[in-house]
């Protein structure tokens, strides 16, 4: 009678403790997982940088004096839920004051009131000397969650020292990010 008191204690131990490791183990492999992949998700959440690159890189091929995101190519995608923000870079020859405004804001489906809202900011005004081609945070879009997919297209407008040196129509796409990085990171 006390041996099988003693092997029922015994099963009841270990099964307790294969239950903890295999816990433990499931645990450790879901941070695994999720740190690996919120960190392949986050280079592509990099894109200041390159943007910044790119925006530079962009004179090389652009003989103009004002370069921004959205110029030519494919459109650029912004993303529901967060600020979205349009970098200009100003190629300058000599010291002068500029101003970039975004004349219009539009989107098939979005009422003119509604991209309204979304505007946080939409003109950069300031000097820029020779050499300083850092990119210019022109306009700031925060688009609601429940922003339909569509394409958005800004009109700027772009004034060196209070005389109009040209429009610039830019392309967007407004995309929502994936559900896995939505939910895991």
């Amino acid at each position: 009678m006390m041996r099988s008191k003693k092997a029922a204690l015994e099963l009841s131990v270990s099964t307790i403790v294969v239950i903890v490791l295999g816990v433990t183990m499931l645990i450790i492999g879901m941070v695994l997982v999720r740190n690996i992949m919120c960190g392949a998700l986050g280079l592509t959440g990099d894109i200041n940088s390159k943007v910044q690159g790119q925006i530079t890189t962009l004179f090389g091929s652009n003989t103009g004096e004002v370069a921004c995101i959205g110029e030519g190519g494919d459109p650029v995608q912004l993303v529901p839920g967060k600020l979205n923000i349009i970098y200009c870079a100003i190629h300058a020859e000599t010291v002068s004051d500029y101003r970039i405004i975004a004349e219009s804001i539009t989107s098939p489906g979005v009422t003119a009131t509604e991209l309204n809202k979304w505007k946080q900011s939409s003109e950069w005004v300031g000097k820029v000397s020779p050499g300083d081609e850092s990119p210019k945070k022109v306009v700031r879009l925060d688009i609601p969650n429940d922003a339909p997919e569509s394409s958005v297209i800004v009109r700027l407008k772009v004034t060196r020292d209070g005389r109009d040196i040209g429009t610039k129509d830019l392309d967007f796409d407004i995309k929502r990010v994936g559900l896995v990085r939505a939910s895991v990171c």
